[in-house]
């Protein structure tokens, strides 16, 4: 090993958390995970995959290292792939080293070609011609635009009841005979934050075609990721305006969506984790991306000589990949009325049957990750304000 790297992979080592290591025999199958820039303990994409490799090490008696230097994934995925481990899952959105050029000459991927490197979120293996780059390489995707469209279809259901749900003083809901809305913020105009807005608002068309009612919906995706004065107040005016129901995709901006949201006595839904209990009765739901599903995927298949390199893997609901949580937060705050109880087991019913439909291929969610685009004309009962 070089000298560089193998200091290198020192300072990695300081910086790491470790799982549990069962083996140290030389033909240890090794397992390395590159956690984000949110940190180990994010109580969601990081902390589920964590979880993931730590049941897989439980299970196939393997070798783990999680390494939270996302300030230098190239560094860190240099060592790795340098000390020949097996696998090197990296969560990070840093792409160009592994795949195009580390500076060298050559990408990482080509220079440790006996390492399977795994990347989340991105076709980023993927060329302009739809050809792999690399074989060593797979590319995760969650089908969160199935989830993002059961989230749409949640926020209807529940805003057309929201008087007989939520009795409860604290809540404010603007009437619907005064406005229907929802409002989407994402951080960025990608495909892995439009794929959320999407289906977000396929699931809210879909219920209100059904109910022949007209929502308007109140969007950016200029929000950035972190919690701002800027983005609080574009929160603030879309509850203001009358929505009653925000949906964000935006990192760090979610504490000022759910925030807001109890300033205005109204409802949030957030993402990857279940954030429902954060501040309670103000959360809906959250769109969930259990990335410790795909991580034991990927290991078991390795274990059985069935993983293969250079493809894309998709994780639908039927995964349990993805999916919304079970509303047990929420309904604490649902009136205990019989007539609020009946209506909100229906609305779960209802939820669990798109659900079903869209698992069986009945209803077709639209995936921005797979280079799709929703053309809003198409929403015959949204229309974009904004």
């Amino acid at each position: 090993m070089k000298k560089s790297l193998l200091l290198l992979f020192t300072v990695l080592v300081a910086f790491t958390v470790f799982g549990c290591t069962n083996s140290t025999t030389e033909a240890s199958i090794k397992i390395g995970l590159i956690v984000s820039a949110a940190g180990a303990n994010d109580n969601g994409y990081n902390e589920f995959a964590i979880n993931g490799l730590n049941q897989a090490a439980e299970d196939f008696n393997i070798d783990i290292n999680v390494v939270s230097t996302a300030d230098d994934v190239p560094g860190s995925l240099e060592a790795l792939g340098e000390e020949g481990y097996n696998i090197v899952f990296s969560l990070e959105y840093n792409f160009d080293a592994l795949i195009t050029d580390d500076g060298s000459g050559k990408s990482i991927a080509e220079k440790y070609p006996d390492t399977m490197f795994v990347v989340f979120n991105a076709l980023a293996n993927t060329n302009t011609t739809g050809a792999k780059v690399h074989d060593n390489v797979i590319e995760v995707l969650f089908n969160v635009n199935e989830s993002s469209f059961l989230a749409g279809a949640l926020a209807v259901l529940v805003n057309e009841s929201n008087d007989v749900l939520f009795t409860d003083s604290a809540y404010n809901f603007t009437p619907t005979s005064e406005a229907r809305a929802l409002g989407f913020v994402g951080g960025t105009q990608s495909s892995g934050i439009t794929v959320f807005g999407y289906g977000f608002a396929e699931g809210a068309n879909y219920i209100a075609n059904q109910m022949d009612v007209n929502y308007n919906l109140y969007e950016t995706y200029a929000a950035g990721f972190g919690a701002s004065q800027a983005n609080y107040t574009t929160i603030d005016s879309y509850f203001t305006s009358g929505v009653n129901v925000v949906f964000s995709a935006a990192g760090g901006v979610s504490t000022n969506m759910k925030n807001a949201a109890a300033a205005n006595g109204k409802l949030s839904i957030d993402v990857d984790a279940n954030q429902d209990n954060s501040v309670p009765g103000s959360v809906l739901t959250s769109v969930l991306k259990n990335t410790n599903v795909a991580v034991y995927d990927i290991i078991s298949k390795y274990i059985s000589n069935t993983l293969v390199g250079g493809v894309d893997v998709y994780y639908d609901l039927n995964s349990g990949a993805t999916g919304i949580t079970d509303l047990a937060t929420i309904s604490g705050f649902v009136s205990t009325s019989d007539a609020a109880q009946l209506r909100w087991n229906e609305i779960k019913a209802q939820i669990e049957t798109i659900r079903a439909q869209i698992s069986n291929g009945t209803i077709d969610v639209i995936d921005a990750q797979a280079g799709e685009v929703l053309d809003f004309a198409t929403l015959t009962h949204i229309t974009k304000v904004n």
